[in-house]
């Protein structure tokens, strides 16, 4: 019997999601593969990454992800007839949320924002987008793949990077 936290993915957004990952993920990886990041760099990355933006990054795809199922108790802000503008609206929703997150994660960890990709760190600039395609993944807000990713990178470099808030907000 189905009760009303019953959850069931909206077919729509799954594969609308799902095809703009796999074609974001290649343009990272040919980005990646480009600019020769390699993974001592990614994981210094991602250790760096101060846990606060992280957990950030955990709530923000919990949000992004909620509005892709057709039965949970806080759809009924959503309109009751199900059809494609409702599946481009939530995954509109989870763009911007991934944009912001892009943007912020850029700025958090280098310091500075610039319209030239070539300027920023090649392995940060990796991590933002694999943390913005993990916001658009769909799926994923169940689990905290972002964390235990965080903590492996931590283990891998020994802690060395640890940091509890970005630096930048430390300083104020």
């Amino acid at each position: 019997m189905a009760g009303p936290l019953d959850k069931k993915v909206r077919t729509a957004n799954w594969l609308i999601k799902f095809f703009v990952v796999a074609l974001a993920g290649g343009f990272i990886m040919k980005y990646g593969a480009d600019h020769s990041v390699t993974v001592g760099q990614f994981t210094q990355a991602i250790a760096a990454t101060p846990l606060a933006l992280v957990i950030g990054i955990e709530i923000l795809d919990k949000l992004s992800d909620k509005w892709d199922y057709k039965k949970l108790y806080w759809n009924y802000i959503q309109p009751k007839e199900y059809n494609f503008s409702v599946a481009m609206q939530s995954t509109i929703f989870s763009f911007a949320i991934a944009g912001v997150a892009f943007i912020a994660v850029l700025y958090l960890m280098a310091g500075t924002i610039t319209l030239s990709l070539g300027a920023y760190n090649p392995g940060i600039l990796l991590a933002a987008a694999v943390y913005a395609m993990y916001i658009i993944a769909p799926e994923t807000g169940d689990d905290e793949l972002i964390l235990f990713l965080w903590v492996a990178a931590n283990v891998a470099t020994g802690f060395q990077h640890f940091t509890l808030i970005p630096a930048m907000i430390s300083q104020v």
